[in-house]
Formats: structure tokens, C-alpha cells, sequence
């Protein structure tokens, strides 16, 4: 028996939901069909430029499924352009996260779309988009280890093969240098 299949989470609902080339025989050619899952994977890693291993994370599924979606939205947009078919964004296989405004309480339900919270009954809701927390997160970022642990940037450059040490120049790598004895690119410590 074949495993059931998940839901993904999308953050944002498509605005356009079909684009059309310009030609006069649109009508004899077949739209291509691009699911909302490949849309969001789209979005998510070319359009916001987010690393594949996090987009996986925010979708909810395994970074493989993540890369067979995002690799056949590319095969169906190069085609579409190619051939000059139009696409159409289609498909409810999605998982939104909700939070209400007035009491703060957070939900999921891929079974049903929601206008008010379940909880207080207000109709001032939101999806939440995972994407835009997790690149705030990250900007804020103080230093290399992590919050409190005080790694920092490194202050020497040294040499991996015999050991040979330097001060660490501001706003230049340690791989920018090479070892005055033995010529191999230093690394800062």
C-alpha cells in the first residue's frame, strides 16, 4: 500500500493564477499546469533566494521531495516558454498556518480554509509565513557560534601544514593570504 501523501505548507496564495503568451493560436495549444507546491517551491528558493534545505523545512516535506518539486516546475516553465504555452498555477494540496490577531492563538488544517479563529471567533487572521520569520532570525545573527556562546570572527590566520601564524587582517580572509614558508593559504582560528 502506497504511503499517503503530505501536505505541503504554502505561505502565500498566488496573485495571478495565469499567465498567456501573446500569440493568435493560444486556443489549438495546451496550457501547462503548475501545482501550488511547485509555485511555493519556486518562490521560495529562486524568488526569495532561500537555501534548499531551509525551503524543504518551511514546505514540510524532505529536502529530495523538495528538489523533485522545484526541479519539475522548472521542466514546466522552460517548456512553457520554449513552446510559448500558457501556464496555469492550479491545486489544493496545501497545509496554511493561521494566527489570529486579537488572542495570538496558531493553527493548522489542510482540510479547510478559515475566515475566523477557532478559538475567540475574530475575524482579524493571518497565514503566517514561515519564510519571512526565519530570514529575520537570521539577519540578527551577532556572531559565528551562535547567540551567547561568543565564537566571533577569527583573529589569527594560521597555517594548516607547519603552523605558522599571523594576525588576521579587518575585511580580509584568511584564504586571501598564503604562508610565507610554505605558500599554502592560511585559515583563520
Amino acid at each position: 500500500m502506497a504511503r499517503p501523501r503530505r501536505f505541503r505548507r504554502i505561505s502565500e496564495e498566488p496573485q495571478i493564477r495565469c499567465f498567456k503568451p501573446e500569440r493568435e493560436d493560444l486556443e489549438s495549444i495546451e496550457p501547462i499546469e503548475i501545482l501550488i507546491d511547485e509555485f511555493e517551491a519556486i518562490r521560495l528558493r529562486d524568488y526569495h533566494d532561500i537555501q534548499q534545505k531551509r525551503s524543504a523545512e518551511i514546505m514540510g516535506v524532505s529536502q529530495p521531495t523538495f528538489h523533485r518539486i522545484l526541479s519539475s516546475a522548472r521542466k514546466k516553465i522552460a517548456n512553457a516558454l520554449i513552446n510559448g504555452n500558457s501556464i496555469i498555477i492550479a491545486g489544493k494540496d496545501q497545509l496554511f498556518r493561521y494566527k489570529c490577531n486579537d488572542c495570538k492563538f496558531q493553527w493548522q488544517n489542510p482540510r479547510k480554509e478559515y475566515k475566523n479563529c477557532p478559538d475567540c471567533r475574530s475575524a482579524n487572521i493571518i497565514t503566517i509565513e514561515d519564510y519571512q520569520e526565519t530570514e529575520e532570525s537570521l539577519l540578527h545573527r551577532k556572531s559565528y557560534g551562535g547567540r551567547g556562546i561568543g565564537a566571533g570572527p577569527p583573529t589569527v590566520c594560521k597555517c594548516p601544514n607547519c603552523g605558522y601564524e599571523s594576525p588576521k587582517t579587518i575585511k580580509v580572509p584568511c584564504s586571501n593570504t598564503k604562508c610565507p614558508k610554505c605558500e599554502t593559504p592560511l585559515c583563520g582560528t
